[in-house]
C-alpha cells in the first residue's frame, strides 16, 4: 500500500475517521454520564478529583506497553481489539448501574476504560506516518483531531440532555451500540504491516524496544525531555483546575442543571475545532521557537477566569463568561497540541513513532493523578472563593512560559 502524498482523502481514511467518530462519541458519552453520576452521588469535589486522578493511572502505566504492542503488531486488528474492549466496558457499567453498585465498582470501570485507552492512543497516532508523507502529516492529524473534538462536542451535549431525560443505563446500551458499531468499520481499514521479528521472545522484544526509543530521546532528540516537561507543568497544573473544578462550579458552586455542563463541555470541543482548523491556517506560521507564546497567552486566559469570580453576578452570566474563556483556552491548547506532536512524529523514525508518542503521553501524563487529587481539596476547601485557584494558577503558568522559551527553541523542526 502507498503512502499518501497527494492528498489525504482516500476511502481507507474515510474509514478511519468513521471508527474514530463513533468510537470518541461513545467514548465521551460514556465518561461524561460516569462523571455526572458520581458527581451527583458524593457532591463532593475531594472525591470526584481523587476518583479522576485514580482513573488516569493505569494510562501512565500502560501507555508505554500500548506504543510497543503499536509499533510490532497488526495496527487494524489492534483498533478492532480495543474497541471490542470499550464494548465490553461499557455492559460492564450498565449492569453496575442497574445493580446500584458501590462507588468503587463505578471506579474500577473508569480504571478499564484508562487501561483501554492507554493501548488505543499510540495506534492511532502510530498509524499516521505509516499512511502519509510528512507534507500531509500535519493536515491528516489535524482532520483526525477535528474529528475527534467533533465527536467530543456532540457527546457532553448529548450525555448531558439524556441524563435528564432517561434514566442512565440506557446511555450505557447506546455508547456499547457505538462502540460496537466502530469495531465493525474498522474491520476495513487498510495499515501497512511493519515486519517485526521477536528474536529472543516477546517479552524481551518489548523491553528491547522501550530502551531503543527512551535512548533515541535522550541521544537524538533530547529536546523531546524538555517538552515533556514543559507538558507535565500544563498537565499539573490546568487539568486538575478544569477537569475538577468545571463540574464542580457548574454543578455545586454556580447549582446549574445537567444540560448547562453538556452545553459546556459541547461548546469547549467546538472550540477545539476551531484551534484544529487553525493548524491548516496557520501551518505555514508557525514554528516551535514561539510555541511558549501560546502557553502564555492561555496562562492570561486563566487569569482572566479568576476575575469573574470576583464578580457578583447571576449564575447563567457567570455561566457564560466561564464558558466563553475555556472555549478561548481549548482552541490554543488544541493548536499547541497537534503542533508540538506533529513536529515529534516528523522527527521520529516510523518504527518508534508509537513508543516514543508512549513516552511522550506517559511521562507528561505523570503529574494528572496528584493534581486531579490536589484540585478536588482545593475546590472543597475554596468552594466560595474559587477565583483564588484561578489566579494562582494562571500566574504559575505565565512562569513556566518563561521557562519553556528554551525548550521548544532547541527542538529541530
Amino acid at each position: 500500500m502507498e503512502i499518501e502524498s497527494r492528498t489525504i482523502w482516500s476511502r481507507n481514511f474515510a474509514y478511519i475517521i468513521m471508527g474514530q467518530t463513533l468510537s470518541v462519541l461513545a467514548n465521551s458519552v460514556m465518561k461524561f454520564a460516569l462523571s455526572l453520576y458520581i458527581l451527583d452521588l458524593t457532591k463532593s469535589a475531594a472525591l470526584f478529583g481523587t476518583l479522576l486522578a485514580v482513573s488516569i493511572i493505569p494510562t501512565i502505566i500502560f501507555s508505554p506497553i500500548g506504543g510497543v504492542l503499536a509499533d510490532n503488531f497488526n495496527k487494524k486488528n489492534m483498533m478492532v481489539i480495543m474497541d471490542g474492549l470499550y464494548a465490553c466496558v461499557a455492559v460492564l457499567v450498565y449492569f453496575s448501574v442497574v445493580s446500584k453498585a458501590s462507588i468503587a465498582v463505578v471506579a474500577i470501570c473508569l480504571l478499564l476504560m484508562s487501561v483501554v485507552s492507554a493501548f488505543e492512543t499510540p495506534i492511532v497516532q502510530s498509524s499516521m506516518p505509516l499512511l502519509f508523507k510528512e507534507n500531509n502529516l500535519l493536515k491528516a492529524n489535524s482532520v483526525v483531531n477535528q474529528i475527534q473534538l467533533f465527536a467530543n462536542f456532540v457527546g457532553p451535549i448529548l450525555a448531558g440532555f439524556l441524563y435528564s431525560l432517561v434514566r442512565i443505563e440506557w446511555i450505557f446500551i447506546m455508547c456499547f451500540i457505538l462502540f460496537f458499531g466502530a469495531a465493525a468499520i474498522e474491520c476495513f481499514i487498510k495499515i501497512p504491516i511493519l515486519t517485526v521479528k521477536f528474536e529472543n521472545g516477546a517479552i524481551a522484544t518489548v523491553i528491547k524496544d522501550l530502551k531503543e526509543s527512551w535512548l533515541f530521546i535522550r541521544k537524538e532528540e533530547p529536546a523531546i525531555i524538555k517538552i515533556i516537561v514543559v507538558l507535565g507543568a500544563i498537565s499539573f497544573f490546568i487539568s486538575g483546575l478544569l477537569f475538577v473544578g468545571i463540574p464542580y462550579i457548574i454543578r455545586i458552586v454556580l447549582d446549574l442543571d445537567s444540560q448547562y455542563l453538556g452545553i459546556n463541555q459541547g461548546l469547549i470541543s467546538l472550540a477545539g475545532i476551531a484551534g484544529a482548523i487553525m493548524v491548516g491556517v496557520l501551518s505555514k506560521k508557525l514554528n516551535m521557537k514561539n510555541s511558549y507564546l501560546i502557553v502564555g497567552l492561555s496562562s492570561l486566559l486563566v487569569l482572566l477566569m479568576g476575575v469573574i469570580f470576583t464578580i457578583d453576578m447571576p449564575a447563567t452570566v457567570t455561566f457564560a463568561l466561564f464558558t466563553f474563556m475555556i472555549m478561548l483556552l481549548q482552541a490554543l491548547f488544541t493548536l499547541f497540541s497537534i503542533f508540538v506532536v506533529s513536529n515529534i512524529q516528523a522527527n521520529t523514525p516510523v518504527q518508534l513513532v508509537g513508543k516514543v508518542m508512549s513516552y511522550v503521553t506517559t511521562l507528561s501524563l505523570c503529574a494528572q493523578p496528584l493534581s486531579q487529587a490536589v484540585y478536588g481539596f482545593l475546590f472543597d476547601i475554596f468552594s466560595n472563593s474559587v477565583y483564588i485557584l484561578f489566579l494562582f494558577t494562571g500566574l504559575v503558568m505565565l512562569l513556566v512560559s518563561y521557562f519553556s522559551k528554551n525548550s521548544f527553541k532547541n527542538f529541530n523542526q
